[in-house]
């Protein structure tokens, strides 16, 4: 959603460049280089990682239940975003902000950026709403929240993504009129779409976050209160009933720690980007000199338009799967099952000379002795061996490695 800032007028002296030399063919500067590689940085590790939480899910049955699915949907938004989004941002970065692909392709940009951008906020309010029916009413939880359930909401937020997507090939503002233009930047020109569009895609999620999250923290709060009060002052006959209260209050304060995380990053990632759009939109003077020198506000527009919101995107997959224990477990087992074959073949290789001595050597002490029986202990430890092997490569002992979540 980005682009939909980029009508933020340049200088003279920039104008007057871009009207004596195309500037597509003008050399990358050292600002953009710079800019195209964090950029790229941030497409990869934003590919890989939420293309880690599905592949995770998908690989572990375990691991398929409503709240993963919202997550699993949070992913792919994002990872959409690094494919069909952020490649045409490098390109117009690589060409020094200029647009040198087309009509046709920006628009495609731009209706590709609103539905990833928006199913991805969209998504971060079903999680809220999921997590909130979960701690708020755990025992109808499982009646409420099914999967079918989990599955419509799922539906509705790309859906309701790809509705305001298709009402941007409309012009609000001026009905009939151009509103797409590709002279500079590829860009959006109509200030009541976006504004209508800040205001369902992004206050009306980011008041369903702070409500529910609030709601959480509040019943999270209440019940490490109402624990701690049942913990006696003193004595020696309760000290187990102490220790799980003050194990519970811990939780507690974590679980607190884990919301303010998420709500912190989705309003620092995207507030200052609305922000700053809706100035541009409605108080351009805001943003020019004397207020703010060119430096400032290339600044500030690199800032919030180009890194915050990309950066949401890659800090998805930390907050929401890495924060939770049996996605770590999950995470570590499918790694070592991509690369620790890799490195154990080397290892292998190098024991393999001292096993094959050894191996000849009780050969030979077995062949001169033909009657000697195997003892019984050397069985059971051959056994034990090829099973432990057999669950670490094909992951039979997920229940007991992986944790389960922790409960508020």
């Amino acid at each position: 959603m980005s682009n939909s800032t980029n009508q933020t007028p340049v200088t003279a002296a920039s104008q007057t460049t871009a009207s004596a030399v195309d500037l597509c063919d003008v050399p990358v500067q050292r600002d953009f280089i710079l800019q195209t590689a964090f950029l790229i940085l941030i497409m990869i590790v934003t590919f890989l990682g939420n293309f880690m939480v599905c592949l995770t899910v998908y690989l572990h049955r375990r691991l398929r239940t409503v709240t993963n699915y919202f997550i699993v949907s949070l992913a792919v938004s994002d990872l959409l975003i690094s494919v069909l989004s952020l490649p045409f941002r490098i390109n117009q970065t690589l060409h020094n902000g200029t647009w040198c692909l087309g009509y046709e392709v920006c628009l495609t940009w731009i209706i590709t950026d609103l539905i990833c951008s928006c199913a991805s906020i969209c998504n971060l309010a079903a999680i809220s709403i999921d997590r909130y029916i979960a701690i708020v009413h755990p025992f109808r939880y499982h009646s409420l929240m099914t999967t079918t359930v989990a599955w419509v909401i799922i539906g509705i937020v790309w859906a309701y993504s790809a509705t305001w997507a298709a009402l941007s090939s409309f012009n609000w503002t001026e009905a009939g009129e151009q509103h797409f233009f590709t002279e500079r930047v590829c860009r959006k020109s109509d200030k009541i779409f976006y504004t209508v569009v800040t205001a369902c895609d992004f206050y009306l999620p980011l008041l369903i976050v702070l409500v529910m999250y609030g709601l959480v923290f509040r019943v999270a709060m209440n019940q490490a209160r109402a624990v701690a009060s049942l913990q006696p002052a003193g004595g020696s006959n309760n000290n187990g009933r102490g220790r799980r209260s003050s194990i519970n209050i811990v939780k507690e304060v974590k679980a607190a720690k884990t919301l303010a995380i998420v709500v912190g990053a989705f309003i620092i990632c995207w507030f200052p980007f609305f922000t700053f759009l809706m100035i541009s939109m409605w108080n351009l003077k805001l943003l020019q000199p004397p207020n703010l020198s060119d430096d400032t506000l290339k600044g500030l527009r690199g800032t919030f338009l180009y890194v915050l919101p990309v950066t949401n995107s890659t800090l998805n997959p930390i907050i929401y799967a890495l924060f939770n224990r049996e996605f770590r477990a999950a995470f570590l087992r499918l790694l070592q099952r991509t690369f620790g074959q890799y490195c154990s073949r080397s290892s292998d290789s190098s024991a393999n000379t001292d096993e094959s001595v050894q191996y000849s050597m009780n050969t030979n002490m077995t062949n001169s002795n033909p009657n000697t029986p195997k003892s019984p202990r050397a069985k059971k430890d051959g056994h034990a061996k090829k099973m432990a092997r057999f669950e670490e490569v094909y992951g039979e002992r997920d229940s007991e490695v992986a944790e389960e979540p922790k409960q508020l």
